[in-house]
């Protein structure tokens, strides 16, 4: 599922200009405030999980759901990809939104309820650090990232292959190299979207009506980014 969602967000590009600083400034706004909302209500869900072993046991014995959930995202991401209309359009953009952070949120929490709550905890704060930072650089870096789509495709497909090779062959050292580079792969993803919202000189931005867009492509990217780093401090305590 990992692959997939950020495969689907290849082609959210766009060479379109805001009118003023004004309104830029209200997409960047709409864009984090949307962003912040769908992590906020994700952060819940999954804390019910993994925090409380009825819902553990629950979750457990309707593994259906999971698996309706992970469908149902690979549903919307292939619409991003051939229907990116509906989501410039009101109401339905927010009825899609909600009902992918309801799916991401299922999945996610079935994810994380192997981990202890510490680790879950630390996994959180350690995501927070590396998004605020990569934010700051997407803000401050004179290099611009959103024309290295190519590369970051790359680098998706290396991602995309060693996850094949470990069904059928798992070592350690091949987790952690695995999970060092998904942290990479959406970091590098992540500062791309930043710039994307932020637009001005870099070659490629998001348009004014697509601030869902924006804030599902960042939101993908904060989330996988939290699985890869909770991923590599279980392998690191075990």
């Amino acid at each position: 599922m990992v692959c997939c969602a950020r495969g689907s967000q290849q082609d959210l590009t766009y060479n379109n200009a805001f009118e003023d600083k004004s309104t830029r400034r209200s997409f960047i706004m709409k864009v984090c405030t949307i962003t912040a909302f769908m992590l906020l209500a994700t952060t819940g869900v999954m804390a019910i999980f993994v925090t409380n072993d009825d819902a553990k046991d629950w979750l457990l014995k309707h593994l259906w759901l999971v698996i309706i959930a992970v469908c149902v995202q690979m549903v919307i991401l292939i619409m991003v990809c051939y229907c990116p209309f509906l989501f410039r359009k009101k109401p339905i953009n927010y009825v899609l939104l909600s009902i992918f952070v309801a799916a991401e949120s299922i999945t996610l929490s079935f994810i994380t309820m192997r981990y202890l709550p510490a680790q879950v905890l630390m996994a959180i704060g350690y995501t927070g650090l590396l998004v605020t930072a990569l934010a700051l650089f997407a803000r401050f870096a004179p290099c611009d990232f959103t024309g290295c789509g190519p590369y970051l495709l790359v680098l998706f497909l290396v991602m995309l292959i060693m996850g094949i090779v470990m069904i059928f062959y798992r070592s350690y050292w091949l987790l952690c190299v695995y999970c060092s580079l998904g942290i990479l792969v959406y970091s590098l993803y992540l500062v791309v979207d930043i710039q994307m919202m932020i637009g001005g000189t870099h070659k490629n931005q998001y348009s004014e009506e697509d601030y869902v867009l924006a804030a599902l492509s960042i939101y993908i990217d904060i989330v996988h980014l939290f699985i890869y780093i909770l991923m590599l401090i279980g392998l690191l305590d075990e």
